[in-house]
């Protein structure tokens, strides 16, 4: 697992520009999205360069209608005290995204309970997936979550992507849904959620015993919030961590 990185997590979203010192990612079909909406930096840039950054991403932003500004810096990069009172002097929230990596054998040990059914998602239950999906995307705004149900469902429909997208019922309800993208190289877990009143109930442990069985000998790679609880359950799980980078976003820019 040693060659395993971040940067084998998927990207989703479409790349508009790549160069030595950045990757900026700009979809007009999902202008809401921060994570496909932003710029990611190979190298630290220095603040001025930043600051000419923040305008230049204001104007692609603008022209498609996303009202927000995102930046993702490199990975292991430390922020300064002087980068983090520039970045909220400017109004950015700042927070951290870790990297776990477990063996797929190492999922399959994990207790699953026998009456947890899990489908994938087809024409038959698709709606079963959005109505989950919806609301988890509901949080971060109504006119967000109707814009990432639509695009959801359209990829799914369309066959726009070669994720494996998954939902776990009991007694016939949707309880929970993933996203796993998978590599030659790695199992990725992806949007991974039960819902709220089905947490701690052994359903989680149930959906990544099966995903532990489509990896096989494959490692699982996941991304984490690091100020989110759920990266306390990955541990516990035994994944371990890799490494980490932050990211920043502003919103209401327009």
């Amino acid at each position: 697992m040693s060659n395993i990185s971040i940067h084998n997590i998927a990207q989703d979203g479409h790349l508009y520009h790549e160069d030595k010192q950045k990757i900026i990612y700009l979809t007009p079909s999902e202008p809401l999205k921060y994570d496909t909406n932003k710029w990611f930096y190979k190298e630290m840039p220095t603040l001025d360069q930043w600051f000419k950054d923040m305008t230049s991403q204001c104007e692609l932003h603008q022209k498609q209608h996303s009202n927000h500004l995102a930046f993702t810096f490199p990975e292991n990069e430390r922020l300064s005290q002087e980068w983090i009172n520039a970045i909220k002097d400017r109004g950015f929230q700042l927070g951290i995204l870790e990297f776990y990596i477990i063996e797929g054998t190492e999922l399959t040990q994990l207790t699953s309970r026998n009456d947890v059914d899990i489908k994938e998602v087809d024409e038959s239950n698709i709606e079963d997936y959005l109505n989950i999906y919806y609301s988890f995307a509901l949080p971060y705004g109504k006119p967000f979550a109707i814009e990432s149900v639509n695009n959801a469902r359209q990829t799914i429909l369309q066959k726009k992507d070669d994720k494996k997208r998954l939902v776990a019922y009991v007694d016939n309800e949707p309880v929970g849904t993933v996203d796993v993208i998978i590599t030659d190289e790695t199992i990725e877990i992806d949007s991974f959620g039960v819902i709220e009143q089905f947490q701690r109930q052994g359903i989680g442990s149930t959906i990544q015993a099966y995903i532990g069985d489509l990896a096989n000998e494959r490692p699982v790679i996941l991304v984490a919030d690091g100020e989110d609880t759920a990266k306390d359950m990955y541990l516990k799980q035994g994944y371990t961590y890799q490494s980490f980078v932050y990211h920043i976003v502003k919103e209401e820019v327009n």
